[in-house]
């Protein structure tokens, strides 16, 4: 027989992960344009340090 205080906090896990999830999603189809422009900045401060480093190790 399971607790029953167990299978209320499992319930309520579900209901709060299950929003979470739907706000997150929601938010970043609200925030597309957003979203590129982060990736795009995360892969451009990607593609400069990664030059720098080959840089560096030319120079050593």
């Amino acid at each position: 027989m399971s607790n029953p205080s167990s299978d209320y906090r499992t319930f309520l896990l579900y209901v709060v992960g299950s929003f979470t999830l739907i706000l997150g999603i929601t938010l970043i189809l609200l925030w597309w344009p957003d979203v590129i422009t982060f990736f795009k900045g995360v892969i451009g401060l990607g593609l400069a340090l990664s030059g720098l480093f080959v840089l560096y190790s030319l120079k050593k």
